[in-house]
């Protein structure tokens, strides 16, 4: 899992764009089925999400596969840290 900020959040096309404490940025894309987790307040735990819940602006741990081509990477689990 990679920690990364999301700078850019398109649920339509179900893309992100995660940026690494280091400056690099990916732009993923996430499968019907990846995993989405975002808190909880009530039990300050995690809960299961979908795009449509996170923000720019939130630290996420990411599960990221790169694959061949000019296309984004691949994004099957993302957990929001912030």
């Amino acid at each position: 899992m990679a920690l990364g900020q999301i700078t850019h959040l398109d649920p339509e096309r179900n893309l992100a764009t995660i940026a690494f404490e280091d400056g690099r940025k990916v732009t993923v894309t996430f499968p019907p089925d990846a995993n989405i987790e975002v808190h909880e307040p009530s039990t300050m735990g995690t809960m299961g999400g979908t795009l449509a819940d996170l923000r720019v602006g939130y630290w996420v741990e990411a599960s990221i596969h790169e694959h061949g081509g000019d296309g984004p990477c691949s994004c099957s689990a993302l957990i929001c840290v912030s």
